[in-house]
């Protein structure tokens, strides 16, 4: 049985990525920037819903439908055995953790639900502008009080006691990242294309200057809002660039199209600046989080390859052909808790503390 990293891409995947491209690109330039090709915000609307509201759909289709496949199934996602054994307790956690979360609080809620709850006509929603403020893009902390409660306080409590599981249980953008990375596919993307070098794990320091970037970002519309002398212009300028780079470029054309050529966590690793807050907070705080190694380690190797965040993994297991019984956590690593190198290994060398 070949394995899932040394696979070649079959023709219909090939077939696949032809059009997967352009369809991203068009898709995202037309769902953010709609003014650029139509003179109304409405233009791209079908059968009255706006383009957020198919997008979603589609997404949650997808994320969903997944997890119930391997809830249903019952089979270890991360394993490259012949007969892999059923999802463990916490695979089962996570992947119910998701499904629910996506269904309801980021899909049945805000787009079914509350509208419902306002009395609006389902089919006909009013014309506005794309959103672009989602709470990962950090800066809108500064300018809604519930949004830094949440980000500054709910969620540092999580990575008090979780490190950054956030990002695999529970965020949209992760949700998708996280069933994809266990599809027949998406398993080889992670596997073959993350990038696991030297190299790329310095170039995580990208990730940092995207943190201050939205910061910075957030003060300034901060500072705008309080009427502070100066900022309007600044504001608008700064909001704009974090809109077209963050949001359209980063988030969207390469944290979605690049999957299948740099592996499912690539914004979750170089660009989200609420995964960079958590890591940061992490260190700060002394988080309880870590995954640590027993003595059984053998050093097969899957723990690494199957880590979505490029984390050298069995560097923390096993030396000299002997096991080290070693552990990490974000003071070594921006591990987000996914779980896949505990469900990889076959020899059960690792655990969460």
């Amino acid at each position: 049985m070949p394995l899932p990293e040394n696979t070649p891409r079959s023709k219909l995947e090939i077939a696949f990525l032809i059009f997967f491209i352009p369809i991203v690109i068009a898709f995202y330039l037309i769902y953010k920037y709609p003014l650029w090709f139509a003179d109304s915000s409405d233009a791209f609307y079908l059968f009255g819903k706006q383009p957020s509201f198919w997008y979603m759909s589609l997404y949650t289709l997808l994320v969903s439908g997944t997890c119930l496949w391997l809830l249903v199934r019952n089979v270890n996602a991360y394993s490259i055995k012949k007969n892999p054994e059923p999802l463990n307790k916490y695979q089962k956690g996570k992947f119910t953790a998701i499904f629910f979360s996506q269904t309801f609080a980021f899909y049945l809620i805000p787009f079914v639900i509350l509208p419902f709850m306002n009395g609006a006509e389902f089919w006909s929603d009013p014309a506005k502008m794309p959103v672009k403020t989602a709470h990962v893009y950090l800066w809108p902390a500064f300018t809604s009080v519930g949004v830094a409660l949440y980000v500054f306080v709910f969620i540092s409590v999580i990575v008090y006691f979780f490190g950054k599981r956030y990002c695999s249980w529970f965020c949209s953008c992760g949700n998708l990242a996280e069933t994809v990375g266990v599809t027949p596919w998406g398993r080889r993307w992670v596997r073959k294309y993350t990038p696991r070098s030297e190299k790329s794990r310095k170039l995580e320091i990208i990730q940092r200057i995207w943190m201050v970037f939205a910061i910075i970002t957030g003060i300034i519309l901060l500072m705008d809002a309080l009427n502070f002398a100066g900022a309007e212009n600044v504001a608008g300028q700064v909001r704009a660039t974090q809109d077209f780079i963050t949001d359209l470029i980063f988030g969207s054309l390469i944290g979605v199209g690049f999957y299948p050529f740099l592996g499912t966590r690539i914004w979750c690793r170089y660009g989200c600046p609420l995964a960079g807050w958590m890591h940061v907070l992490g260190q700060k705080i002394n988080t309880r989080f870590r995954v640590e190694a027993n003595d059984k380690c053998r050093g097969i190797g899957q723990c690494t390859t199957t880590c979505p965040m490029g984390i050298p993994v069995e560097d923390f297991a096993h030396k000299d052909k002997q096991p080290i019984q070693g552990s990490f956590g974000l003071d070594e690593s921006p591990c987000i808790g996914c779980g896949g190198c505990i469900s990889a290994c076959p020899t059960k060398a690792l655990s969460f503390r």
